[in-house]
């Protein structure tokens, strides 16, 4: 026995793909109509604010007289390291300050340097040394505002 159900057909009306094809294409039209406005509004150079004039900041290099220091063997040979650095401060007239400052960074690159084995100083390790060195010198010239630590020469024996 089987039962049968009567399918129910609905209708279409003539214009009725007419009409949703027309809705999508004037929906379409309106996005595109958006997004050329909003690259128009956002990207145009007319647009942007104009940046106030540049102004340099007068950076100065100071030098660091050249240290010679022993290194960590771990055997009781003695290794030495010389190293000549520049410091790149901001401003100029505060570089008087910094001359009396000077022992009180060599001890830092001294107590630095004693403590480092010579393979320690290959690679990656002139990043590490030089980042440490930045920021205990940062530390030593506290109000004076230190830009970089540049090194002229690293020669390990």
């Amino acid at each position: 026995m089987t039962t049968e159900t009567p399918e129910l057909e609905i209708p279409a009306k003539a214009g009725g793909k007419r009409r949703i094809i027309l809705i999508a294409a004037v929906l379409c039209a309106m996005l595109a109509g958006g997004g050329v406005f909003a690259w128009r509004h956002f990207q145009h150079p007319a647009s942007r604010p104009v940046k106030a004039a540049f102004q340099p900041i007068s950076l100065t290099l100071i030098t660091i007289p050249t240290l010679v220091s022993n290194l960590d063997t771990g055997d009781g040979r003695a290794r030495y390291v010389r190293i000549s650095a520049r410091l790149q401060v901001e401003d100029s007239k505060d570089t008087a300050k910094i001359g009396p400052l000077m022992p009180q960074i060599q001890d830092a690159f001294q107590t630095c340097l004693h403590g480092m084995r010579p393979d320690e100083l290959t690679g990656a390790g002139i990043y590490r040394l030089r980042e440490t060195m930045l920021a205990q010198i940062s530390n030593i010239l506290a109000p004076l505002s230190v830009r970089d630590l540049f090194f002229v020469e690293v020669l390990v024996q």
